[in-house]
């Protein structure tokens, strides 16, 4: 099953095609024309003999209605032997069928987690055909400029949640997860949890409670579109802040776990909505980012799931 911190990032490029050639050409530096229309295109390819390729992303520039140029975009997460030998069979095939399907040029960049993964996954490939060595071109969030103003994070708010893992250990940690905040009310209302629990899971352990807390603040001040949402922020400020921010945080915690599609029981519902721990609430707003069910919430000791793939 693909993790969330592969499917994330393609979603990311799929909302918008036009941050892939922005990439492209700012970040790694490569000649992708700026071309008035990108597009989606198809993810499969038919080969001649039976079977498909399957890619993750590809993404086509137009003028006049005619393809000029197609980016192929992957997410690797692991380079081990068994990855980097299915890399080298796959992917110069890839950008072969594609260019002969489109009949334009075609590159093929990797978003990888760190500058480890990428270094080994760019390596190049030799084909076996003289001078036919394919180089795949491979980033990491480190090496996108980090999103710190919020003029920034309205325009590109993609490339803020693509850059922030890789900026998360330094002076700028608080701006970019503030930034990051920021750029999810620019982005589709269904994914949001989602994104919530990817960057969750890239924030390193020593500063979760401070992501925990922006998030907490987050949706303390969030505009909620529902009635009932409104209801409870009505109750919440009659009985003053500190309670009306404890009921918000509970309606949180139930709110992420019934569009993660989690059951939530009486017991469950009547143990958060009773809670006005704020600490205890932000942790299961936390938890429920990532637990398989429900009741997990209540559990200390819940793994976090494993995202290496």
């Amino acid at each position: 099953m693909p993790s969330i911190r592969h499917e994330i990032p393609l979603q990311l490029l799929r909302n918008r095609a036009e941050v892939a050639p922005r990439i492209a050409r700012s970040v790694l530096g490569l000649p992708v024309p700026d071309l008035p229309c990108w597009r989606p295109g198809p993810e499969t390819v038919t080969l001649l003999s039976p079977g498909e390729l399957h890619l993750d992303v590809v993404l086509i520039g137009t003028a006049a209605d005619k393809p000029e140029f197609a980016i192929i975009h992957e997410v690797q997460n692991s380079c081990g032997t068994s990855e980097l030998e299915r890399i080298a069979m796959s992917w110069p095939a890839y950008v072969t069928h594609v260019r002969q399907r489109l009949g334009c040029p075609v590159i093929l960049l990797a978003f990888c987690p760190d500058e480890s993964t990428a270094r080994r996954v760019a390596a190049p490939i030799e084909t076996g055909h003289p001078d036919f060595v394919f180089r795949p071109r491979a980033y990491w969030p480190g090496m996108l400029p980090a999103v710190t103003t919020v003029a920034e994070a309205d325009h590109w708010p993609e490339l803020a949640l693509l850059a922030a893992p890789g900026h998360l250990g330094d002076a700028e940690r608080h701006t970019v997860l503030t930034m990051v905040l920021e750029a999810m009310r620019h982005l589709e209302p269904d994914w949001r949890v989602h994104y919530h629990d990817y960057i969750s899971k890239c924030v390193p352990a020593r500063y979760r409670k401070e992501w925990e807390e922006l998030v907490a603040i987050a949706i303390e001040n969030y505009h909620w579109e529902s009635d009932f949402a409104h209801e409870h922020q009505a109750i919440g400020r009659a009985k003053g802040r500190a309670e009306g921010r404890a009921e918000a945080l509970a309606g949180s915690v139930l709110r992420v776990l019934d569009r993660r599609g989690l059951a939530v029981d009486g017991t469950v519902r009547a143990r958060v909505t009773a809670c006005a721990d704020l600490e205890q609430l932000t942790r299961w707003l936390d938890l429920a980012l990532v637990v398989d069910s429900a009741e997990q919430i209540f559990d200390p000791g819940v793994p976090e799931r494993d995202e290496s793939s």
